[in-house]
């Protein structure tokens, strides 16, 4: 079984039909003012045609961003219309914008690192009161997410995978992104990238605010999880941590995600999310950070999926996604499945580990669980001194 596409960036799957997002749409109005109709993003070529850019302005991010206006179950949609260029400039009718406090190091009272489990301040969502469930991220919109990156043989480095910062010195990410293939298809694992938001531009901006450059941090050591192996082709224990070589300073852009407690709870009916830049071993990428909301789908149900495929799924895998059309293939492997908790701080319930083609129905991706590693992840931390 080779790899999967694993939620690599692709806007489009499958085809949806356009007959639908005309029964569903509805009157909207877009950026610049002009009354249009809410549909699909796939079935308005001015919109994804601008998203097909390359590079990507960041103008352009920008404005689709404020032309979203819902969703179709799990499918975003857009207030269709001509972007500002067609109407003689740059127009875009944009909200107030309050410049971020700059954050600085927050140190743990004792050790040196506060616990990704709970004890420390994790989770917290900088993107303040704004809605959750588009398409484009904020410039400040996830602030754990990481990008990892390897030295292919010429010497140049690549980001080929994603993960999350859990403390001052960990990420947490997927087996098969420290160990195993990729080891010998991309490159070694070199760096991990924090506070990148735009992959085009070394300094982010938005609507005036700019971001801090990112933290390009050398990596010390990596753990993949002892009981993992390319060979199986369920993928089961398809997690890893990196050890950073120095502490990640925190930022107003760089923050801890939460780990799973006792309490954590996930399964069918519960809403959860992905992010990244689309980077995988054979997919293509999005310049700029990514997110989608997907459903969690019925563990038996897609256990029988993959049996057909010679994957025996076990209890340490979850599954998400699976609706026709709109399991929109972008994240990074080794990326974070989120849950946000009722109190408003992120957990990280799972890691993309791998799945089956893109946008199949009935087919969802597949994620470790982090709650059937936590201790595990807690072994890692004690026998390293965190």
């Amino acid at each position: 079984m080779h790899y999967f596409k694993i939620m690599g960036y692709r806007l489009m799957c499958v085809v949806i039909s356009l007959h639908l997002s005309v029964v569903f749409s509805e009157d909207c109005q877009t950026p610049l003012g002009v009354t249009s109709q809410c549909v699909s993003l796939y079935d308005c070529p001015q919109l994804l045609s601008a998203f097909n850019q390359r590079p990507l302005p960041n103008r352009v991010v920008t404005f689709l961003r404020y032309s979203q206006c819902g969703f179709d179950g799990y499918t975003p949609k857009v207030c269709c219309g001509p972007l500002p260029e067609d109407q003689g400039g740059d127009t875009t009718r944009r909200p107030a914008v309050t410049t971020p406090p700059i954050g600085t190091d927050v140190e743990p009272a004792n050790g040196e690192d506060s616990s990704p489990s709970g004890r420390g301040e994790c989770g917290v969502d900088t993107n303040g009161d704004r809605i959750y469930g588009g398409q484009f991220t904020e410039l400040d919109e996830f602030p754990w997410m990481a990008l990892l990156g390897y030295r292919k043989p010429d010497g140049r480095r690549t980001y080929q995978c994603g993960g999350v910062l859990i403390n001052h010195r960990y990420v947490l990410t997927a087996a098969h992104c420290v160990t195993g293939a990729v080891e010998t298809e991309v490159g070694q694992l070199v760096s991990v990238r924090l506070g990148e938001y735009d992959t085009q531009s070394e300094i982010d901006c938005s609507d005036g605010v700019c971001a801090e450059p990112p933290q390009e941090i050398a990596v010390h050591r990596s753990f993949p999880h002892p009981g993992y192996s390319d060979r199986n082709k369920n993928k089961k224990d398809d997690i890893g941590m990196v050890r950073l070589a120095k502490r990640a300073r925190y930022t107003y852009y760089v923050q801890p995600i939460c780990l799973p407690d006792t309490t954590t709870r996930v399964g069918p009916g519960f809403e959860v999310f992905v992010a990244g830049w689309g980077k995988t071993l054979q997919g293509t990428n999005s310049p700029v950070k990514l997110k989608l909301v997907l459903p969690v789908f019925e563990k038996n149900d897609c256990v029988n999926k993959y049996k057909t495929l010679g994957a025996n799924l076990v209890s340490g895998q979850l599954c998400a996604g699976g609706t026709f059309s709109k399991d929109a293939c972008r994240g990074d492997s080794g990326g974070p499945l989120m849950m946000k908790r009722p109190e408003g701080s992120w957990v990280s319930v799972g890691v993309v580990s791998f799945g089956y083609g893109c946008g199949r129905d009935g087919w969802p991706g597949v994620y470790t669980s982090v709650a059937a590693y936590n201790d595990w992840i807690q072994s890692i931390l004690t026998s390293t001194n965190q």
